[in-house]
């Protein structure tokens, strides 16, 4: 099926769910029932609140009389309400609805409402950074609850049927050229990355190769020679190593990035993990590292954001220099992502090889003759493992000299 035949199906199969659990009303009874049905009607009306944004007074306008909405902020305090005047009303931060809707994104209760005395059925949504609250009296009769708000279906069904019109124009027009575009551009990266892995697997097969045959053809060479080509093979073996995990988990990430498990992560605990795991390395290339990172926990995959930290410490110990100095720290911005700076008093880089470093394989002019050892792909990852966590990464100079990395992750469902 195509993009715009997908995209054409999901919307109508949306609008065609709701309309028919709308119809199961009537077919059913008793409280249970009830429950959910008006669980699924409170949603959709939850919905048409959060995406009317500013014009939500006009959404709300076309729900039934006894639909209560409630516009609540993440720590409680009530801003909106459609029945009662907010300024007056208490802290929301305990009521069950809420509470579950911070666990779990969305959340329900039925219970006597403490401003008006009667049982309400109640609904919570999270939505950017906030939350909608809808209710509804549930001791009304059955008759009345099931019967059916002309108002409101016609309104569903004539945003249906826009929408549908809007998407099959859009996508008729677009939709063939974009795949198009998408498919020509697949192929190109297809064919760039495998020159680029055979060119770089190459050298370090080329290595062993040479130093294996030269102590096969040569029985003559001294037990020094032999034991120097051997460390050598070693070496170029694990760059071997390194470089096909790397393409590994770049593909992984491309390909099947559902396969990443999210969890908690503590990045300031990550980042000192990492310092330990190399504190050889750093110590021996006479590396100071100033961590002013914030022990916050970040929704998502612990073994990427290590990698993360792992792969910027690496460049840092390869291209900045000995004696550099690393600063990393961390900031909260507005939007709710969590920013980390991290940049070093190193050699730096050009302008106009900023955006270039995260491309895989590529090589510094100033580096292209020198054996730094590594697969070439660290940055790549860097990059990949913050597109998987919603973020962005910018690559800058820091002024007096030097190479900074500021980055975003955000908190993953």
């Amino acid at each position: 099926m195509s993009y715009r035949n997908r995209l054409l199906f999901y919307v109508a199969v949306i609008f065609t769910v709701f309309a028919l659990i709308s119809l199961l009303v009537g077919l059913t009874n008793g409280e249970r029932y009830k429950q959910s049905i008006m669980q699924s009607r409170l949603s959709g009306y939850a919905q048409m609140v959060a995406e009317a944004g500013d014009e939500a007074d006009a959404a709300i306008a076309y729900f039934p009389d006894d639909v209560r909405v409630t516009l609540i902020d993440a720590d409680g305090k009530v801003r909106f309400d459609s029945d009662n005047s907010f300024e007056t009303m208490e802290n929301h931060l305990g009521r069950p609805e809420i509470q579950e809707c911070l666990r779990r994104g969305e959340g329900t209760s039925l219970r006597r409402s403490d401003t008006s005395g009667e049982r309400y059925f109640y609904y919570a949504m999270e939505y950017d950074g906030r939350i909608v609250r809808v209710a509804q009296n549930f001791d009304i009769s059955l008759e009345d609850f099931f019967s059916t708000d002309w108002m409101f279906l016609l309104f569903e069904f004539l945003l249906l049927v826009f929408s549908l019109f809007i998407l099959y124009f859009l996508t008729e027009r677009y939709g063939r050229k974009e795949e198009e575009r998408a498919d020509i551009e697949t192929r190109r990266l297809k064919h760039e990355m495998t020159g680029n892995i055979s060119h770089e697997l190459k050298t370090p097969v080329s290595s062993i190769q040479g130093y294996l045959e030269t102590i096969v053809n040569h029985p003559e060479l001294s037990e020094e020679r032999r034991r120097l080509f051997i460390e050598r093979s070693y070496l170029q073996s694990l760059r071997l190593s390194d470089m096909i995990t790397d393409i590994s988990t770049i593909t992984k990430l491309e390909e099947a990035p559902e396969q990443f498990k999210v969890v908690p992560v503590n990045v300031k605990v990550v980042f000192e993990e990492v310092l330990e795991e190399l504190s050889d390395a750093v110590g021996s290339h006479g590396i100071q590292v100033e961590n002013n990172l914030q022990p916050v926990c970040v929704r998502g995959n612990y073994n990427l954001i290590y990698s993360i930290f792992r792969n910027l410490i690496e460049n840092t110990m390869k291209y900045a220099g000995d004696g550099s100095c690393v600063h990393v720290s961390y900031s909260l911005n507005q939007d709710g992502s969590h920013c980390i700076d991290y940049y070093d008093t190193g050699r730096g880089v050009a302008d106009d090889e900023l955006d270039k470093i995260f491309e895989r394989f590529y090589r510094l002019d100033a580096d292209r003759g020198k054996p730094v050892g590594g697969s070439g792909l660290g940055l790549s990852i860097v990059r990949n493992a913050v597109l998987f966590h919603k973020g962005g990464i910018k690559a800058y100079r820091v002024p007096g000299g030097g190479l900074g990395f500021r980055f975003t992750l955000r908190d993953l469902r």
